[in-house]
């Protein structure tokens, strides 16, 4: 049997909606955003909401916003582990990212936050890690005394609450995502996210910010790319992949590129379905955390720092000990049938290194989650723990040994 990573829970329901915006014409175009507006707008009221085409397309207006308002800043703390793309939408925007420590969640640390507030700083941007929630509060109220904007990076999380609060809802502006194995799922690249306004002041000229985006494009081949290369890649295997080489030697190839839009027809009407199934969703992938964290009881040195009773994830990540060879060990699992995949290994900024983070990156293994059954994680997890065991040093048998004794009492 083999285990693959789990992008999305669509149902029928999210094919049979995409299938009408294709046979009607109805991709880039229709209804679809304005109804998904309001249905966010409900849901996190007395929020504002934007559908855009990425989340980050949110962010890069928002920071364009802090910056034309408090232009002598210029600096935006971020958790020294994270995506990526918003590092570069930081960079892009002629700001600069200052990371900042974060705790065994992965998550920013208040006080962390708090010492490096200073006088050039804009915005600090507090994701939720995988689902986990960060102390967003205590980020808020820091925010707040120090006159910096905060950005409640919400993108993999939906309806999900911190305080009696909905994550997203907190600071100035909050983020949601669609993408790829996030809370509610569209697509991927440009699929779409939405843009939440929480500070009333800023809503009318954020507002014209998203009325000045232009129409996305290219939305019916990036949907056939989601469903073809990730959806249904049991069935397709490698011949995306083999198609787009071929169509790269003919000079066929044409990107969807990463520009600021609104969001397509097709992706709000999926997000509509997967908001209306959401609970639905979400019960499941609790469920399934649940049975991988008492599986992973079993497993020695491995952590689930991200897990909590009853907490919605948006991935299973494990930190595993220092003494594993991620590389080898995944192209084991690979060959024993389970799909993995890793952290974000991209450091924020050369100039701030945070070896405490890079460790924690290189050492991150995310196994499939999704609508899972008890018995495929516990097998999934027993081919994990022989594969460890497998590659498990024989010095680190010795209880005696020193680096058996430091491996343990980390």
């Amino acid at each position: 049997m083999h285990h693959r990573l789990h992008y999305a829970d669509w149902s029928w329901r999210e094919y049979a909606v995409a299938a009408g915006c294709l046979l009607t014409g109805r991709v880039n175009k229709g209804s679809a955003p304005q109804r998904l507006a309001l249905a966010f707008a409900a849901l996190y009221t007395p929020s504002t909401a934007y559908p855009v085409n990425y989340g980050h397309t949110g962010i890069d207006m928002a920071l364009a916003l802090f910056k034309s308002l408090r232009p002598a800043r210029n600096q935006v703390l971020v958790p020294a582990y994270i995506c990526p793309s918003v590092v570069s939408t930081i960079e892009q925007a002629g700001l600069v990212p200052i990371p900042v420590q974060v705790g065994a969640d992965l998550n920013l640390l208040p006080e962390a936050v708090r010492e490096a507030l200073g006088p050039s700083t804009l915005a600090v941007i507090a994701p939720h890690m995988f689902g986990c929630p960060a102390k967003i509060a205590e980020i808020e109220t820091d925010c707040r005394q120090a006159d910096v904007f905060l950005v409640d990076d919400a993108a993999q999380v939906v309806g999900e609450r911190s305080g009696g609060r909905l994550l997203g809802s907190f600071g100035d502006v909050g983020i949601v995502s669609f993408a790829q194995s996030k809370a509610i799922v569209t697509g991927v690249r440009g699929s779409g996210g939405v843009l939440l306004v929480n500070n009333p002041k800023l809503d009318p000229l954020l507002r014209d910010s998203v009325q000045a985006l232009p129409a996305p494009h290219g939305r019916a081949a990036a949907f056939v790319d989601f469903v073809w290369n990730y959806l249904w890649s049991r069935y397709t295997g490698n011949s995306g992949y083999y198609l787009a080489r071929v169509r790269s030697l003919l000079g066929g190839v044409n990107k969807t590129t990463a520009r600021p839009a609104r969001i397509g027809n097709l992706e709000a009407s999926i997000a509509l379905v997967q908001l209306r199934r959401l609970a639905d969703i979400r019960a499941a992938k609790i469920e399934a955390a649940a049975a991988y964290h008492a599986a992973l009881a079993e497993l020695p040195d491995v952590a689930f720092p991200q897990y909590a009773p009853g907490r919605y994830l948006s991935r299973i990540m494990l930190d595993l000990p220092a003494w594993v060879d991620l590389a080898a060990l995944r192209k084991n699992l690979a060959w024993c049938g389970v799909e993995t995949r890793v952290g974000y290994l991209q450091p924020v900024s050369a100039d701030y290194p945070d070896d405490a983070a890079l460790l924690t990156a290189r050492r991150m293994l995310g196994l499939p989650f999704g609508n899972l059954k008890c018995g495929e994680i516990n097998k999934i997890c027993s081919i994990v723990k022989s594969c460890l065991t497998a590659a498990r040093p024989a010095f680190l048998n010795n209880p005696r040994h020193e680096t058996y004794q430091t491996a343990h009492q980390r």
